[in-house]
């Protein structure tokens, strides 16, 4: 193994896994808090949803990220900047969906709301950063590989979050989370291999 590749991927690992350990534990603490006696806290399929799309992002983030040993021989700063960066704002994601004072939370529905402005744009620039890392790998033609399934997604994350932005309406914020959770898992497991040229 590349001991450039190992070198930025520890990075990125440590970062994810901070990611990954903060979705596991907001999950936790949400299951502790809704579930104590003393008081309630509306859940959010909303929430729940979008923590689940960006806990299976990063899984998949640190598989595809493998591909890197094979296709990069050589790493500029570039190259090294965009995977740390582009696991930071996996990381960002799951900091703005998980509280972190789960006292001062009654309404899941409200928090996720409240943090919508801030989640859209960087879901959105996450997004952006995946195409680039995509070409990285190996220009248009393995973005052209990636498939239908994969050129929709990025796209559709373009009138998505915009609708996210403006809207205030929780079904409607469930209902794309949903969608981006299923579209997430058929692309990521390659759910329908014969979608791809």
């Amino acid at each position: 193994m590349s001991d450039q590749f190992q070198h930025v991927m520890v990075l990125a690992s440590i970062i994810i896994g901070l990611g990954i350990t903060n979705a596991l534990l907001g999950v936790s603490a949400a299951v502790d808090s809704i579930s104590a006696e003393h008081r309630t806290i509306r859940f959010s399929w909303a929430s729940a949803f979008w923590l689940a799309v960006v806990f299976l992002w990063m899984i998949l983030f640190w598989w595809w990220e493998f591909r890197l040993l094979a296709i990069l021989k050589n790493w500029s700063m570039g190259n090294y900047l965009l995977v740390v960066f582009y696991a930071v704002l996996l990381f960002l994601l799951v900091a703005l969906l998980v509280p972190r004072k789960w006292d001062d939370i009654e309404d899941l529905n409200v928090y996720f709301l409240s943090k919508r402005h801030w989640f859209y744009p960087l879901l959105l620039f996450a997004n952006g950063v995946d195409v680039i890392d995509s070409y990285m790998k190996g220009g248009w033609t393995y973005i052209d590989a990636a498939g239908v399934v994969s050129w929709s997604q990025w796209i559709a994350y373009i009138p998505a979050c915009i609708v996210g932005f403006q809207s205030k309406n929780v079904r409607t914020h469930t209902i794309m989370a949903i969608v981006f959770f299923v579209w997430t898992v058929v692309q990521g497991f390659d759910v329908f291999p014969l979608l791809r040229n």
